[in-house]
C-alpha cells in the first residue's frame, strides 16, 4: 500500500519555477559593476529560491520533495525576488540591500537545509564581508542618484 501511494503521488508534481532569462530588473542588471564573484555569490546562494529561475537538484522531481521544494521557492520569492529588484522604489531597495548584508552576517541565509545539500551555496566570511561591503556601496549610489537626479 505504501508503495502504491508513492507511486501514486508522483503524478503530483508543482510547476518547475524556470523562467526566462533575467531582465533589465534583476539586481546583478540593476547593479551592472558588481564584482564578478559577487554575482557568483548572489547566483550560486540566492538566485534558486529568490528569483524566477531555479536550478533544481536530481531530488526535486521526486514527490513529497517536490513539494518542499515548491514551498520553499515560493516563500522566498514572496519575501524578495531579485529579479524583480528594479522595480522596487528606492526606499524598499535601500532596505533589500541592507537587509542582504544582515541575514549573510548572521549567516541566516542561506538556511541550514539548504546548505547541507548545496554545498556551493555555503558563503565564506570574506564573501560576507564583501557583500556587506558592496551592498553599502550600492546604497549610497542609490541615495547619491536621489540627491543629484
Amino acid at each position: 500500500m505504501i508503495l502504491v501511494s508513492f507511486a501514486a503521488i508522483q503524478f503530483f508534481r508543482p510547476e518547475k519555477n524556470l523562467g526566462g532569462d533575467p531582465g533589465p530588473n534583476d539586481l546583478i542588471m540593476q547593479h551592472a559593476g558588481m564584482p564578478m564573484p559577487l554575482q557568483e555569490v548572489f547566483r550560486n546562494s540566492c538566485y534558486d529560491c529568490h528569483s524566477d529561475h531555479t536550478r533544481y537538484p536530481w531530488y526535486a522531481g521526486i514527490s513529497p520533495f517536490s513539494w518542499i521544494i515548491d514551498r520553499h521557492i515560493a516563500g522566498g520569492k514572496a519575501a524578495l525576488n531579485l529579479n524583480e529588484y528594479g522595480l522596487l522604489a528606492d526606499v524598499k531597495k535601500l532596505s533589500v540591500l541592507n537587509d542582504v548584508c544582515d541575514v549573510v552576517a548572521e549567516k541566516s541565509m542561506p538556511p541550514a537545509n539548504y546548505l547541507m545539500l548545496h554545498s556551493d551555496a555555503v558563503i565564506s566570511e570574506d564573501d560576507a564581508e564583501a557583500l556587506c561591503d558592496w551592498a553599502d556601496e550600492a546604497a549610497m549610489d542609490i541615495l547619491r542618484k536621489r540627491q543629484n537626479p
